[in-house]
């Protein structure tokens, strides 16, 4: 099963993809980080998200870029959590050898989704607060938009997390299924 959770910053979308991955019941839990450690707040956050994860059988796989390489590392079968998208996307458009960084997270995630049952996927929600200047950062919110449209067509679910609370854009009986009635009497019906 594919899940794409999407939400802007601090949105509460990776404590939702952590919640789904955790009721999928399916072991071992992969945690594939693709932040690189480039100053304190980096830091910070993966200190945030390792407190988070902490007790809960989350095995950590690295991957800040080349996450085909990564998938083809690990056993098959069981559930991998991957976070972010966009970090994943940064890391190989500017520090990449590629040259393509759409194809080469597109390989990764298939190469990840081939060698798991489930894979929940963390992004974040691109062009809510218009176009930068910059024509770096234009391509990079391309790309990355369009990863995520072509990863929802793809996903079986698709939730928006906003302010803590899911919303559903596709899949929503089969996203009630898996968390068997912990949100279901706060999510809201588009």
């Amino acid at each position: 099963m594919l899940i794409l959770v999407t939400g802007g910053a601090g949105s509460g979308k990776s404590l939702l993809a952590e919640r789904i991955s955790m009721q999928l019941k399916r072991m071992p839990f992969w945690y594939v980080a693709t932040m690189q450690v480039w100053d304190q707040e980096c830091r910070d956050r993966i200190d945030r998200h390792r407190q988070q994860r902490t007790g809960k059988g989350f095995q950590t796989v690295e991957a800040p870029v080349h996450l085909a390489e990564a998938a083809a590392a690990l056993p098959p079968d069981g559930t991998a959590l991957l976070e972010c998208l966009s970090n994943l996307v940064a890391n190989e458009q500017f520090g990449g050898d590629t040259g393509a960084p759409v194809q080469a997270v597109l390989d990764g995630v298939h190469a990840l989704y081939r060698n798991v049952r489930h894979l929940v996927i963390v992004t974040n929600e691109v062009f809510s607060d218009g176009t930068p200047a910059d024509p770096a950062m234009q391509a990079y919110l391309q790309n990355l938009g369009n990863i995520n449209c072509a990863l929802g067509a793809e996903a079986d679910v698709v939730a928006e997390c906003c302010a803590g609370l899911p919303v559903i854009w596709k899949g929503e009986s089969l996203y009630h299924e898996i968390m068997a009635g912990i949100f279901a009497d706060r999510t809201f019906h588009v």
